[in-house]
């Protein structure tokens, strides 16, 4: 230590001593008679390594000598030294450099460059004594490619070492924008740019889960490969990724920036409705429905299926720019099924991406003294009335009988002649009906009586043998006749009936023959079994 006040008078001077090789003495190579200075120069007779030390004669008791440690310096610049790793901090996003401790006991600190990427020159960023930089911003920006990083250690003579190979870090990017193409393929591609100063054995691809609030590694590519392909499981969320770089030997490894993404879906229309499925007759279903037209829209397909089962057949492919659709599906059995619609548009890849609500038709039946019908299940969220409507069978005014949601109605005279239908009506703005749906139609019948005849002559002045029930219509009842063998010889409509001809278009001989006739109605199932008799 070196007294900067000497309180008592005794200090002579301050000695600087050396020595060039260990095993010499130290020798006295300058002397300072200047209590309060702070340094001392003394020429080196060589450039060889030298250790020297600071003498200070005398101490308050006018007979001690203060010594200083012992530094070694000389002219030969530090040893080279390389980074460890250039990566990207996650927090920060700068761009963070890392090296090992150089192993000469003079180091004093280390020199920080980058390469100014218009000349090519080296331009000296910092002077640290630290073994991790951190880089402004402003120096580097993690989000742009082919940062070249430097760094070179220096003594306490300022002999700067040897300025390494640049390192530059990993820079993930995208094509921006991206390729709409993702939407179709669901995969994303990912690419970046290759870790420069030391040799790559792998590349890791990570994403953040926000579910476990981790990151993962999706996948692995080999160390000559600069992308990726990643399996998007869901459109319309964020997406974080970053990449790691593995140094062929040892386990040093490397991160790159992070890139946020949203992989937006396709945009789906403000509205996709059912108007009404309503029943015209008992064959035949009307269904309309709006859409709002967009570009994302490629196809808008008309659906149905029976209630309560899960099979979906396509009924019709509509004018997707229209925005509309009005369809009239025949072939429906109303008087005893229910039926499903629903109006399904598929985006620009051809893919089913948007669903309007299901709309089952109303089903009005006929136990043996009650009406029962469902609701207009669609409309449950808006405001309607359901109704229950009746009309004299040789009438046209129609009179409502109840009001009632998922309802029945008990029959007071079932033999009365009449006809009735459900309807619910959606309403607006100041209860102002918007639209109606209606359940088939059911008529109660008079004298309902199947009259079966228990010969005929075929050919003759009685040649057919049929049913009689003027309640009865074409389609609901069905006439099967066997031989004597029970070979079934007839099978048709039973109000058209037999004519006595075999399957052979030839008159069948004089019999009994049995028969099997099975009716069919809104309200009932009627089966008749019996033998006629043919006579010739």
């Amino acid at each position: 230590m070196v007294p900067t006040v000497d309180g008592c008078g005794s200090f002579v001077s301050h000695e600087l001593y050396g020595r060039d090789n260990a095993a010499n003495p130290f020798t006295k190579l300058a002397t300072l008679g200047t209590n309060a200075a702070t340094q001392i120069v003394a020429p080196l007779p060589n450039k060889k390594k030298w250790e020297l030390y600071l003498a200070t004669l005398y101490a308050c008791n006018g007979t001690d000598t203060l010594f200083s440690n012992t530094v070694f310096i000389d002219d030969q610049p530090p040893t080279y030294i390389e980074p460890d790793s250039v990566s990207v901090d996650f927090i920060t996003q700068q761009i963070r450099v890392g090296w090992s401790k150089s192993p000469e006991p003079d180091v004093m600190g280390y020199s920080i460059f980058k390469i100014d990427p218009t000349t090519g020159n080296n331009l000296l960023i910092d002077e640290q004594s630290v073994l991790t930089y951190l880089f402004l911003t402003s120096t580097f920006n993690s989000i742009n490619p082919n940062h070249k990083i430097e760094i070179a250690a220096y003594d306490s003579c300022k002999n700067g070492g040897v300025i390494s190979n640049f390192h530059s870090p990993v820079c993930l990017s995208f094509n921006t924008p991206l390729n709409a193409n993702y939407l179709c393929t669901k995969q994303l591609h990912i690419k970046w740019t290759a870790y420069v100063g030391w040799p790559i054995s792998s590349y890791d691809v990570y994403v953040w889960d926000s579910k476990s609030n981790t990151w993962k590694l999706d996948g692995t590519v080999n160390g000559s490969t600069l992308n990726y392909i990643y399996a998007i499981p869901n459109l319309g969320e964020n997406y974080n990724f970053y990449i790691r770089a593995h140094k062929s030997i040892g386990s040093i490894t490397s991160s790159s920036n992070v890139v946020k993404i949203t992989l937006a879906n396709f945009s789906k229309p403000l509205y996709n409705m059912i108007g009404h499925v309503s029943v015209i007759d008992n064959n035949t279903i009307e269904v309309t429905g709006t859409w709002e037209p967009n570009a994302n829209i490629n196809k808008a397909v008309l659906q149905t299926k029976p209630y309560g089962t899960s099979a979906w057949s396509q009924l019709y492919v509509a004018n997707v720019s229209a925005g509309k659709l009005l369809y009239i599906d025949k072939g429906k059995t109303t008087n005893y099924l229910k039926y499903d619609y629903r109006i399904l548009l598929y985006n620009s890849c051809n893919v089913p991406y948007d669903s309007s609500a299901i709309h089952t038709n109303i089903l009005l039946t006929k136990s043996l003294y009650a009406l029962t019908w469902n609701d207009y299940w669609a409309w449950k969220n808006s405001t309607y009335n359901t109704n229950l409507n009746q009309r004299a069978r040789q009438g046209s005014t129609w009179n409502t009988k109840n009001t009632e949601p998922d309802s029945s109605y008990i029959l007071a005279d079932t033999a009365k002649p009449e006809c009735y239908r459900v309807a619910s009506i959606l309403k607006g703005i100041n209860n102002k009906s918007v639209d109606t749906t209606w359940s088939n139609e059911i008529c109660l019948r008079a004298f309902d009586t199947t009259l079966i005849p228990g010969g005929f002559t075929p050919g003759g002045i009685n040649p057919t043998f049929l049913i009689i029930n003027p309640n009865i219509q074409l389609g609901e009842a069905r006439m099967q006749i066997y031989n004597r063998w029970g070979a079934k010889i007839f099978d048709g409509d039973a109000l058209t009936g037999w004519d006595g001809k075999d399957g052979k278009e030839e008159y069948v001989g004089p019999g009994f023959y049995p028969y099997l006739v099975s009716i069919l109605r809104p309200e009932s199932r009627e089966t008749y079994k019996g033998v006629v008799m043919v006579l010739r």
